[in-house]
């Protein structure tokens, strides 16, 4: 018999992030830049990800070890064809009391309401400015802020809410902008972290 996993000053493993790809429609130069990620990078080939019963086993067992939440991540997770299944099948496992997401945004004006009744219960956005120029400049010119916002608003109106909002700051790049993303979410509940 196992016992409960510890990290290397005892504490007792209560987090599992799952990564479901490795994909992303951003290249963020912190962490896909696009002279190293660019159009033609060969991502893992369907057949080497984790299926998605894998990915419930793999789950399960460590929520029998002591795991009590679980993220899921990518890559950019909402690229993965259809997440809401595995949303739901991750939240019935018994003894996983909390449930989240990490995602840029973009495709949750689509998948927000899905993803809540699958029972998704939070949701972190990367948002690193709200300044469209500085925003572009981050993302490696992929997308609009709008369509984050938009996102964001729709985890909102399903009840994702209150959001985490991740911030990479990038000293010449968007370090201008922190104050004025700040003042976007003073008051909406949501929580904005900023980090270096």
């Amino acid at each position: 018999m196992l016992g409960r996993p510890s990290d290397t000053l005892g504490r007792p493993l209560r987090d599992l992030r799952i990564s479901v790809t490795d994909r992303c429609n951003f290249r963020c130069g912190y962490c896909m830049p696009a002279e190293l990620f660019g159009e033609h990078y060969e991502f893992l080939p369907r057949a080497e990800l984790l299926t998605f019963e894998e990915i419930e086993r793999l789950a399960r067992l460590c929520v029998g070890l002591g795991v009590t939440k679980l993220r899921v991540t990518g890559g950019e997770p909402l690229l993965r064809a259809d997440l809401p299944a595995l949303i739901a099948g991750l939240a019935a496992l018994p003894g996983a009391s909390d449930l989240a997401l990490t995602t840029n945004g973009v495709l949750l004006p689509r998948l927000a309401a899905p993803l809540a009744e699958a029972g998704l219960r939070r949701v972190t956005v990367s948002l690193d400015s709200i300044d469209e120029e500085a925003f572009l400049a981050m993302n490696g010119g992929k997308l609009s802020v709008a369509r984050v916002l938009e996102g964001i608003e729709a985890a909102e109106r399903a009840g994702l809410a209150p959001l985490k909002l991740n911030c990479v700051v990038r000293r010449g790049v968007n370090d201008h902008t922190i104050v004025e993303l700040a003042r976007r979410f003073r008051g909406t509940g949501h929580v904005v972290r900023f980090i270096e």
